[in-house]
């Protein structure tokens, strides 16, 4: 029954170290990030407040394991997806300034004089 307890929270504070390692690093989206932090509070609460009755076994010592190993699974599946959204806004910037550069310039040389009466009706 201890185990359990502990368990809960030793992987309740493992989850919330790396947690705000990887946020501080800028490899976690807020969202995300605060998602996996709530998750991690409510794993220390649970270890800490609730009372476990049943008999600690072989099976739910392997349950365990495995729920660490899923645990940081999805902890590092989040991530790289996090650094994805990241990078998705970045280029989505990029692009947005380079097509408002390129119509200041087209603006400036007035290569497009037919188009530009276009562009005066739209603004």
């Amino acid at each position: 029954m201890d185990v359990l307890k502990i368990s809960c929270i030793v992987i309740g504070i493992i989850l919330l170290l790396l947690d705000i390692n990887a946020y501080v690093r800028q490899r976690l989206a807020d969202e995300i990030g605060l998602l996996i932090g709530s998750f991690s509070i409510f794993l220390i609460i649970m270890g800490i407040i609730l009372h476990f009755h049943m008999d600690i076994g072989l099976v739910i010592t392997l349950l365990i394991i495995c729920f660490c190993f899923l645990l940081l699974i999805i902890f590092s599946l989040c991530t790289a997806v996090s650094v994805l959204i990241m990078k998705n806004r970045e280029l989505a910037m990029q692009v947005s300034l380079l097509n408002q550069e390129n119509e200041r310039i087209i603006h400036e040389t007035g290569i497009m004089a037919g188009a530009e009466g276009k562009y005066n009706r739209d603004i």
